[in-house]
C-alpha cells in the first residue's frame, strides 16, 4: 500500500545505470509506488534515495506512521477508457503508466505466478536471488491490486455471493442448451474424467508483426492464430487474450485457468521480448486446446475463428453476458446418477490438497532455477569464457614478439583464444533453446496450481452445506428428500474436481514428461557444440 513502510527481507543489488535501488536484509523503506509493475515497487529508504526494488524482497512493517511527503512522485495512472474492445483502447500502457518512465527492471525475463507470494524465511530463495528479482511476483503490499498482472483467484469467493445455495439447493432454473452439455464418466479405474471432444485440433501463434493507428501515435503488436481445423488466420492483440483469459475464469470456476504472458512495463517492441511473448501465448493456446472442457468453449471457438468485425463485437457482447457463469456452469455438468461414498472422496481429495500445497513452492522455485540460468548464460557465463579467450589471445600475442618463435604455439593459443570465444556465445544464445522453453512450460502449470486450492475450497464448502442439511434433517426442518437432492448436486461438485484432478494428473505425465525430454535433447546438442570447439583447439596444436 502506498505510504506504507516496509522491512527489506533480503539484499538486493540494483543494475547500474537504471532505476532499481540497492536495499539491504532488515533495511526500512518507504512505498512510493506499489502498482509499478511486473513485481516491483518504487520506493525511498532512510538516506533519501528512491528507485525500485522486488515486491517479493520486502514485507510490510506494522506501522501506523504516515509516509513522509515525496517529491516528485506521483500515484495516478492511466485508465482506459470507452469500451475494452474499441480501437481507442490501447495496451501500450499495460502496466498503467508511461512506458518510458522507468526502464525495464525485469531484463526481458517475463514469468509470475498467478498468487501472491510471500518472500521464505529458508535460505533457498536468497541462493537464487538474481533470478527471482527477475520474476514478475505480485506485491506483498497487497491491499490495492497491481494493474498489470493477473489478479488473485476470487472465484471462490464470487461463487459464494453469487448464490452456491441456489445450485445446491435446486431453486433457481437455468435451460442449457444441448451443445452446452459437458459430460463426467468414470474410466476402468474408477476415475472421473471429462469426456473428451470427439474431434481434436492444434492452433498455432505465428508472425507478431508492429501495426500502429492514429497516424502513428499508438503502436501494438498482433499475432496470427490458425487453427488446424480451418487453417483460417485471425488477428489477435495481447489485449483480445487478457479479455479471453478473464472470460474463463468468469465462466470456469471449476477449472484452473493457464496463466497469459505478464504484462510489461516497457520495451514491448524489442524483437527478443516480442518472440518470447510469442511462446509463452503458444503455451497459453495449447494448454487450451487439449483441456477437453476449454477446447471446446463457445468464447474459445468465437476468439479464434472470428474474422468480422461485427461479428467479432456481437461475439463479445453476448459472451459477456451469458448466464452460464460460475455457479451456474454446474448446472451445464452431465454425471453419472451412482452416489459417492463422501468418505473416499474426501480422503481423495484432502490426499490431492496436500500434493498441490507441497508442489506449489518447489515448483515456484524451480522456476527462479530456470530464470536465473537464463540469466547466467547470456550475461554470466558469456562474459566468463570471453575474458578465458581474451587470455589466451592475448597469450599468442605476447609469444609473437619472441623473433625465434616457431608460430605453431602462437597460433594455437589464438585458435584455442577464440574457442572460448564462440563458447561464450553459445552460452548467451543457449537459454532460448532450453532453459526459456522449460521455464514457458513451467510459467503454465505454476498458474495452475496456484489456482486449484481456491477450486478445492468451492467442493469443500458444498461438503459444508451438505453437513449442515443433514443436521436440519435430522431436526426436522429441511425434507430428506431435499437431502437427497443436494447431496447429488454436492456430487456434482466433487465429480468436476477429481475429473479436472485427473486432467491435471494426465497432463504432467505427458507435457511435463516432453519438456523435459526436450531439454536435456538441446543440452545434449549443446555440450556436443562446446565439446567440437575445444577439439578443433586442440587439433591446432598438432600444427
Amino acid at each position: 500500500m502506498e505510504g506504507h513502510q516496509v522491512q527489506a527481507l533480503y539484499d538486493f543489488t540494483g543494475e547500474p545505470g537504471t532505476a532499481e535501488l540497492s536495499i539491504n536484509a532488515g533495511q526500512i523503506l518507504t512505498v512510493i509506488r506499489d502498482n509499478v509493475g511486473d513485481g516491483w515497487c518504487e520506493g525511498v529508504n532512510q538516506s533519501g534515495k528512491s528507485g525500485l526494488f522486488p515486491a517479493a524482497y520486502v514485507q510490510l512493517v506494522d506501522t501506523n506512521a504516515p509516509a513522509p511527503p515525496m517529491t516528485g512522485s506521483t500515484t495516478s495512472s492511466q485508465q482506459g477508457t470507452g469500451d475494452y474492445w474499441d480501437d481507442d483502447w490501447d495496451d501500450d500502457s499495460e502496466a498503467g503508466h508511461d512506458p518510458q518512465a522507468f526502464p525495464n527492471p525485469v531484463n526481458q525475463q517475463q514469468h509470475q505466478p498467478q498468487q501472491a507470494v510471500q518472500p521464505s524465511s529458508q535460505p533457498v530463495y536468497p541462493d537464487y536471488a538474481d533470478s527471482i528479482s527477475t520474476h514478475a511476483v505480485h506485491s506483498v503490499i497487497s491491499e490495492r491490486p497491481i494493474s498489470n498482472v493477473p489478479k488473485k483467484n476470487t472465484k471462490f469467493s464470487t461463487l459464494i455471493k453469487s448464490g452456491e445455495d441456489s445450485f445446491l439447493m435446486g431453486t433457481k432454473i437455468v435451460v442449457v442448451p444441448d451443445n452446452e452439455r459437458v459430460f463426467i464418466d468414470e474410466n476402468e479405474e474408477g476415475r472421473c474424467v471429462w469426456v473428451p471432444a470427439i474431434d481434436t485440433y492444434n492452433c498455432v501463434v505465428t508472425s507478431p508483426k508492429k501495426e500502429s493507428k492514429l497516424k502513428g501515435l499508438k503502436s501494438f503488436i498482433v499475432y496470427q492464430l490458425t487453427p488446424t481445423f480451418n487453417n483460417i488466420q485471425v488477428s489477435r492483440r495481447y489485449k483480445h487474450f487478457d479479455w479471453l483469459h478473464e472470460r474463463l475464469e468468469e465462466k470456469y470456476c471449476f477449472i484452473p485457468i493457464p496463466p497469459l504472458p505478464d504484462k510489461q512495463i516497457s520495451g514491448r517492441y524489442e524483437e527478443q521480448f516480442i518472440e518470447h511473448r510469442r511462446t509463452q501465448l503458444q503455451e497459453f493456446v495449447d494448454y487450451v486446446c487439449r483441456h477437453p472442457v476449454l477446447c471446446r468453449s463457445r468464447v474459445w471457438e468465437h476468439f479464434m475463428t472470428c474474422t468480422d468485425e461485427k461479428r467479432w463485437k456481437a461475439g463479445k457482447r453476448q459472451a459477456e453476458k451469458d448466464e452460464l457463469l460460475g455457479v451456474n456452469y454446474f448446472n451445464v455438468l452431465q454425471c453419472p446418477d451412482t452416489p459417492l461414498d463422501p468418505v473416499k472422496v474426501d480422503i481423495e481429495n484432502d490426499a490431492f490438497a496436500k500434493f498441490i500445497n507441497g508442489l506449489d513452492p518447489v515448483v515456484k522455485n524451480f522456476m527462479a532455477m530456470a530464470v536465473d540460468q537464463s540469466k547466467k548464460h547470456q550475461v554470466l557465463y558469456k562474459r566468463e569464457f570471453q575474458k578465458i579467450g581474451q587470455s589466451f589471445i592475448s597469450l599468442g600475442f605476447a609469444l609473437d614478439a619472441d623473433d625465434n618463435s616457431r608460430g605453431i604455439l602462437n597460433s594455437a593459443l589464438k585458435v584455442t583464444g577464440d574457442a572460448y570465444n564462440e563458447i561464450g556465445k553459445l552460452y548467451e544464445e543457449q537459454p532460448k533453446f532450453d532453459w526459456e522453453p522449460l521455464g514457458d512450460k513451467f510459467h503454465i502449470y505454476r498458474g495452475i496450481i496456484s489456482s486449484f486450492p481456491d477450486v478445492i475450497s468451492i467442493h469443500k464448502s458444498a461438503v459444508q452445506k451438505r453437513k449442515d442439511s443433514e443436521r436440519l434433517v435430522s431436526e426436522h426442518k429441511m425434507e430428506p428428500q431435499q437431502l437427497r437432492e443436494l447431496s447429488h448436486r454436492t456430487d456434482v461438485i466433487a465429480r468436476a474436481l477429481m475429473a479436472e484432478e485427473t486432467h491435471f494428473q494426465r497432463e504432467r505425465e505427458v507435457h511435463i514428461k516432453q519438456a523435459m525430454k526436450n531439454h536435456l535433447t538441446e543440452q545434449i546438442a549443446f555440450y556436443k557444440k562446446i565439446v567440437n570447439k575445444l577439439q578443433e583447439a586442440l587439433n591446432a596444436y598438432d600444427g
